[in-house]
């Protein structure tokens, strides 16, 4: 009876590796592209100089929004100032008002490539579409060259985004080493 070593991969192994690395590949770049669509939205998203006491708005789409701190230069957490902002529904007098209360660390950050770092203050919900008006009655507690951003909520998208990156980033990784092993047992 030969003996067979048993430590080597079979030759076929290849081709599903080959087929694993590559749907890994294809979740990597479509995770990318989601990534870069959620944080960066073209459309009903805003940012504007925290300076500002006012800043008016469209909204064409209904939904959730966050908004945020955005500071440059700063990799880190930092404490949001303490502040009251006000979204309300244009015109006067009609619609919702929502106080977001600011102070802080959220816990909720992003860094970009630029190193700008955004710490989300809040959310509201736009029930409407239309022109909102947010209110930035405190000013002059933000440092300058901060900035506020308006965007639509990712919530529970960033978490299904890191899942998606990690197992293809894993199938990818996988799959090449697999398939490097079933070669070299040729």
């Amino acid at each position: 009876m030969p003996v067979t070593n048993s430590a080597y991969l079979p030759l076929w192994w290849v081709w599903p590796s080959v087929l694993v690395m590559s749907l890994g590949i294809y979740g990597l770049v479509r995770g990318i592209g989601w990534a870069i669509r959620m944080f960066n939205p073209t459309k009903n998203a805003f940012t504007i100089s925290a300076s500002q006491k006012t800043f008016r708005f469209v909204l064409t789409k209904r939904g959730t929004y966050e908004i945020g701190c955005v500071r440059p230069n700063q990799f880190s957490y930092f404490q949001v100032p303490k502040v009251a902002l006000v979204v309300r529904l244009l015109p006067m007098g009609s619609g919702q008002e929502q106080w977001l209360h600011a102070g802080g660390a959220s816990g909720v950050k992003r860094t970009n490539m630029s190193g700008e770092t955004t710490m989300r203050i809040g959310t509201f919900e736009a029930y409407e579409r239309g022109e909102y008006e947010l209110l930035n009655p405190d000013a002059g507690q933000f440092k300058p060259g901060d900035k506020l951003s308006i965007m639509p909520n990712t919530g529970f998208r960033t978490v299904l985004l890191v899942l998606v990156l990690i197992v293809s980033g894993f199938a990818t990784i996988g799959g090449l080493m697999v398939g490097i092993l079933a070669l070299a047992g040729r």
